[in-house]
C-alpha cells in the first residue's frame, strides 16, 4: 500500500505571480512556446525544466542546476519552514463546455517497484527516461509531480481538500489553478493514515516515476548505508478516481514519414472491418462514440478521405491479441488499432512505437485531420478514450497498456512547488 509524507516544499516567493512563473509540463512545450514563457518572466520554471534545442544537453543540465541554486540564494524560491501536503484544484471546461473542477493534493510518496502498492497503466518510451534522469542528477529536485490515482469511495479524503480563502489563484490557458499548503497536523495525519490503506495507479508521469526509481538506485549506490534518503520518495499529485472532474481523453495516432497506401489498406482491412465513408459535417470522434456492442475506429487516409472502421467480429480482437496482448486488453480501441491495423498492415510494431518518431499522438482530431490534408503526415487514426475503470482494473491486474493510451486533461501546472532531494 502507499506510504506518503508531507514535505517542506520549495516555492516561489510571494513577490512572484504564479501565472508568470509556472508552465505546462515540459513535454508539451514547443521551442516557440518555451520562448514565450521566458518572455513572461526570466524566472519561469521552464528555464530549469526544458533546455533550448540547439544547446548541448549536458551543458544545459549543469546550467539548469546552477540556475536553481542561484534562485534559492536570491530568494526567488524559498523553502517552507514546516512540512505540508499541498492542495491543488483546477477549474476548466470539459466536453461540450461543461464546467468541471478536479481537486487533489501533492505529497512525497515512497518509491516502490511496480506492483507493490504503486501500479503503472501504460508503457513508456526510452528517450524521455534518459533525459529526465540526467536532469534530476544535476538538479537534485523534483520540479514536476507524477500524477497518481487512488480510491476514495466515501470521499473521506476529498472532504479535507477544500481550498481556503487565502489559497493562491491564477489562470493560464483557460484553466483556473488554485493552490494551498495543508499544514494542520491532524488533517495531514488523517490523510497519511488513509492513504496507507490504498493503492496508487499512475495516471500521468510514468517517465518521471521510472526516472525517480533509477535515481533512487543511483543514490543508494553512492550511499550504501541503510539510512533513509530523500531520493527514496518522489513528489506526486494524488487524485481520487471518483472525482467528478477527473477527465481522460483519447490519444489519436498520427503516422509520419511512413508509407501508407490508402487504397491497399482499405482492401486489407475489409477482411476484419466493415468500412463506411464518414459523412461530412460530423467528426469521426462523434461517429465512433463508444457502443457496448461494437468496436469502431476512425481513419483519415492520404487521399484525405475519412472512414469508419467497424470490427465485424469481436473474436478477431481476441485472436489478434493471443500471444502478445493480455485478453483483458484485447477489445480496447487502442489495442484493436495496434493489433488489427497498425502492426499487421503497416508494420508499425511495438519497437517502432517505442523508439521512433513515426507515430505521434494528439487529443485534437481537427489537428490530425489538418496534418493529413496538408500532407504533413501519412495518415491518422481516431479512437475512443480508455475509461477510468479500464485504467484502474488493468493496472491492478498487472496488465500494461500501450504507450499513450490515455490523456488526463488538463495537465498539471509545473512550478507550483518543488521537492528537494538533498535533505529529508
Amino acid at each position: 500500500m502507499a506510504e506518503i509524507r508531507p514535505f517542506c516544499g520549495l516555492r516561489y516567493s510571494p513577490a512572484h505571480d504564479l501565472a508568470l512563473v509556472t508552465s505546462p509540463p515540459y513535454d508539451v512545450i514547443s521551442p516557440q512556446r518555451r520562448l514565450e514563457l521566458l518572455d513572461r518572466s526570466p524566472h519561469n520554471i521552464v528555464a530549469i525544466t526544458l533546455g533550448p534545442s540547439e544547446m548541448n544537453a549536458q551543458a544545459w543540465y549543469d546550467q539548469a542546476a546552477g540556475q536553481k541554486r542561484d534562485w534559492i540564494a536570491e530568494g526567488v524560491i524559498q523553502r517552507d519552514s514546516e512540512p505540508a501536503l499541498y492542495g491543488y484544484s483546477q477549474v476548466f471546461k470539459g466536453p461540450q463546455g461543461r464546467p468541471l473542477t478536479r481537486t487533489g493534493f501533492m505529497a512525497c510518496v515512497r518509491l516502490r517497484p511496480w506492483g507493490q502498492g504503486i501500479h503503472r497503466h501504460e508503457f513508456t518510451r526510452k528517450g524521455p527516461r534518459a533525459d529526465r534522469l540526467a536532469l534530476i542528477k544535476a538538479m537534485r529536485a523534483n520540479t514536476s509531480p507524477v500524477f497518481g490515482l487512488y480510491r476514495d469511495p466515501d470521499r473521506g479524503i476529498a472532504r479535507l481538500l477544500t481550498p481556503p480563502a487565502n489559497a493562491q489563484r491564477f489562470s493560464d490557458d483557460g484553466v483556473e489553478h488554485i493552490f494551498w499548503p495543508i499544514s494542520d497536523r491532524s488533517v495531514v495525519q488523517t490523510i497519511v493514515e488513509a492513504m496507507a490503506q490504498r493503492d496508487i495507479v499512475i495516471a500521468d508521469g510514468h517517465h518521471r516515476y521510472e526516472t525517480a526509481l533509477a535515481y533512487s538506485e543511483y543514490c543508494r549506490q553512492q550511499t550504501p548505508a541503510a539510512r533513509e534518503l530523500a531520493s527514496d520518495y518522489v513528489m506526486m499529485y494524488l487524485n481520487a478516481i471518483e472525482d467528478p472532474g477527473l477527465l481522460v481523453l483519447a490519444c489519436h495516432r498520427v503516422v509520419h514519414d511512413w508509407p501508407v497506401d490508402g487504397a491497399k489498406l482499405l482492401r486489407d482491412l475489409s477482411a476484419d472491418f466493415e468500412l463506411q465513408p464518414a459523412p461530412q459535417g460530423r467528426t469521426l470522434s462523434d461517429l465512433i462514440a463508444p457502443n457496448e456492442d461494437e468496436i469502431l475506429l476512425g481513419a483519415i487516409l492520404p487521399d484525405k478521405s475519412r472512414w469508419m472502421l467497424r470490427l465485424r467480429d469481436r473474436r478477431r480482437a481476441l485472436e489478434a491479441a493471443s500471444g502478445h496482448s493480455d485478453p483483458m486488453l484485447a477489445t480496447l480501441d487502442v489495442v484493436v488499432l495496434q493489433n488489427l491495423v497498425l502492426e499487421p498492415h503497416l508494420d508499425i510494431d511495438a519497437d517502432v512505437l517505442s523508439s521512433t518518431s513515426h507515430v505521434t499522438y494528439t487529443i485534437d482530431e481537427d489537428l490530425a485531420h489538418h496534418a493529413v490534408c496538408s500532407e504533413q503526415t501519412s495518415a491518422a487514426f481516431i479512437i475512443n478514450a480508455t475509461t477510468l475503470d479500464q485504467v484502474w482494473e488493468t493496472a491492478l491486474a498487472g496488465v500494461t497498456l500501450p504507450q499513450k493510451s490515455t490523456y488526463f486533461s488538463p495537465k498539471l501546472q509545473t512550478g507550483l512547488v518543488f521537492n528537494s532531494l538533498e535533505t529529508l
